[in-house]
């Protein structure tokens, strides 16, 4: 594969990523009552990544 191709995808693939942290940082910020609700029935921090992106209808 071309250089420039790979560099450019690891790009993409950085700023998406990027993007859901900030998207579950403002999440969270927002519905604290929710994160909360989740952590309380023992949820890992991944299970509660994953129901704030299900919740907001991101898929990963």
């Amino acid at each position: 594969m071309d250089k420039d191709l790979i560099e450019q995808l690891e790009q993409i693939k950085e700023s998406r990523g990027e993007f859901i942290e900030n998207l579950l940082a403002a999440f969270e910020r927002d519905h604290p009552e929710f994160i909360e609700q989740l952590r309380d029935r023992g949820l890992n921090e991944e299970e509660v990544r994953f129901c704030c992106l299900e919740v907001l209808g991101v898929k990963e």
